[in-house]
C-alpha cells in the first residue's frame, strides 16, 4: 500500500467563474497531483483579515501552498503544469512554452471578453446588453474560432502535436459556450474546433472536472439577473458587473422624440445613417470596456491598475476615436473606390501588424522579458496602438 499523496495546495475560487479554477484542476489530474478546491464566498470571506493577510492583491482564484500564495487563474495553471516537467504540459522546449503563452494570451483577449458579453446574460451574471453589443461580440467570437479552425487543420492539438496547457485553458473557457450558446448552425463552419473540443473534453481527466459535456442543440436565451445575498440587512445585492451592464442598457435605449421631424434631405439622411453607425460602435466598445473592467476586477485588480491595463487602454483609445468621429460629423465625400479592395487592404495591414507584434514579443521573450514588461515595451505599445487604429477602420 502507498500513502495517499498530500495536496500541493488549496485552490480558492468563486462558483460564478468556475472555469478559472477548472484549468488548474485538470492540469493537476494530468500531472498526477492533488489540489484541494474550496469555494470562496465574496460576501463573507473577502472581509476576513486572514484573506488579505495571505493574498494582499485580493485576486481570485488563488492557490495557497506551503510556500506562499499564487494568484490569478493562468499563473496558478502554469505553476501546476510546471510541477511535473516530465509530463510536458507546459511544453518540452522554450519555443513550445512561447507558443503555449501565445494561445493563453489569445484566449484572454480574443475569446473571454466577447464571450462574457454574449454568455454572461445567459448565465444570469449580467443584464442583457444592447442587441448591437451582442452582435459585435458574436462576430468577435467567430473571428477567434476561425483562427483556431485554421490552426487545427494541421494538428489535433494547439502546440507540438500533443495535449498542453494551451488546450486545457481554451477548452475550459469554451465549455459553457459549447453547452449553452454554440448551436449546430453556429458550430457548422468550425468542424476542426468541434472535433478538438470533443476530443479534449472526452478525456477522463477533463470529464472528471467538467462532467459530461453535451453540445448545445438550441442556443439558450438570457435569463433574469441573479442577485447575490447582501452581507448586511438581508436585502439582495446586485453584482457590480450587473450594475454596469444595466447602465449600458439604459444609455443604449432610444430616447422618445417630442414630435415627428420633417423628412431629411438625402445628404442629411446619409449623415444621420453614418452617425448612427458610429454611435452603435461607441455603445459596443463601451460595453466591451465595462465587461473587461468587471473581469479584471474579479481577477483582483482595482482602480489605476485596471485603467492602466493594456487592453483597457487600447479599447479606450478606440472609443475616443469613435467619439471624435461623432463630434467631427461626416467626412467629405471621397472619390468612389471599390469597397472590397479597401477593406481587403486594411485587413492585410491588420494581419501584417499582428504578425509583427507576435515576432517582436517572441524576440523580447528571448531576451529575458516576460508578461507585463513585454506589454509595456515602447515598440509593442506603438504597434498595438497602430493595430487598434486599423481595426477601428475595419
Amino acid at each position: 500500500m502507498t500513502a495517499a499523496q498530500a495536496p500541493i495546495g488549496v485552490l480558492y475560487y468563486i462558483e460564478e467563474a468556475a472555469y478559472k479554477a477548472q484549468k488548474t484542476l485538470i492540469a493537476a489530474k494530468l500531472n498526477g497531483l492533488t489540489v484541494t478546491a474550496q469555494k470562496f464566498d465574496m460576501a463573507k470571506d473577502a472581509k476576513k483579515p486572514a484573506f488579505l493577510a495571505v493574498n494582499p492583491q485580493g485576486k481570485l482564484p488563488y492557490l495557497e501552498t506551503d510556500f506562499g500564495v499564487i494568484a490569478s487563474s493562468n499563473a496558478i495553471a502554469r505553476y501546476v503544469a510546471r510541477c511535473r516537467a516530465d509530463k510536458g504540459l507546459y511544453g518540452r522546449s522554450f519555443d513550445e512554452e512561447g507558443q503555449i503563452d501565445t494561445w493563453m494570451e489569445f484566449c484572454t483577449h480574443d475569446l473571454e471578453v466577447p464571450l462574457a458579453v454574449w454568455l454572461y446574460p445567459v448565465l444570469g451574471m449580467l443584464e442583457t446588453p444592447p442587441k448591437e453589443a451582442t452582435e459585435v461580440a458574436k462576430a468577435d467570437v467567430k473571428k477567434a474560432l476561425q483562427v483556431l479552425e485554421t490552426h487545427l487543420k494541421s494538428s489535433p492539438y494547439l502546440v507540438g502535436g500533443a495535449l498542453t496547457l494551451a488546450d486545457i485553458v481554451l477548452v475550459c473557457t469554451l465549455k459553457e459556450a459549447f453547452a449553452r450558446i454554440f448551436d449546430a448552425g453556429f458550430r457548422k463552419p468550425f468542424p476542426k474546433v468541434c472535433a478538438w473540443f470533443e476530443l479534449c473534453s472526452g478525456l477522463p481527466q477533463f470529464s472528471a472536472v467538467l462532467g459530461a459535456v453535451k453540445l448545445c442543440k438550441e442556443a439558450e436565451k438570457p435569463i433574469p439577473l441573479k442577485f447575490a445575498p447582501a452581507p448586511r440587512g438581508g436585502k439582495a445585492a446586485e453584482p457590480a458587473a450587473a450594475k454596469a451592464a444595466a447602465k449600458a442598457v439604459a444609455k443604449a435605449e432610444p430616447k422618445k422624440e417630442a414630435a415627428p421631424k420633417a423628412p431629411a434631405a438625402p445628404k442629411a439622411k446619409a449623415a444621420a445613417a453614418a452617425g448612427g453607425d458610429v454611435e452603435v460602435k461607441i455603445k459596443a466598445v463601451g460595453d466591451e470596456i465595462r465587461v473587461l473592467k468587471e473581469k479584471l476586477k474579479a481577477d483582483g485588480l482595482s482602480g489605476k491598475k485596471i485603467n492602466d491595463h493594456d487592453q483597457v487602454k487600447a479599447l479606450v483609445a478606440t472609443l475616443n476615436e469613435l467619439k471624435a468621429q461623432m463630434e467631427a460629423g461626416p467626412a467629405p465625400a471621397a472619390a468612389p473606390a471599390p469597397a472590397a479592395a479597401a477593406g481587403g487592404d486594411v485587413e492585410a495591414q491588420v494581419k501584417a501588424v499582428g504578425d509583427e507584434i507576435r515576432v517582436l514579443k517572441e524576440k523580447l521573450k528571448g531576451e529575458g522579458l516576460s508578461g507585463k514588461k513585454i506589454n509595456d515595451h515602447a515598440e509593442v505599445k506603438a504597434l498595438v496602438a497602430k493595430l487598434t487604429e486599423l481595426k477601428a477602420q475595419l
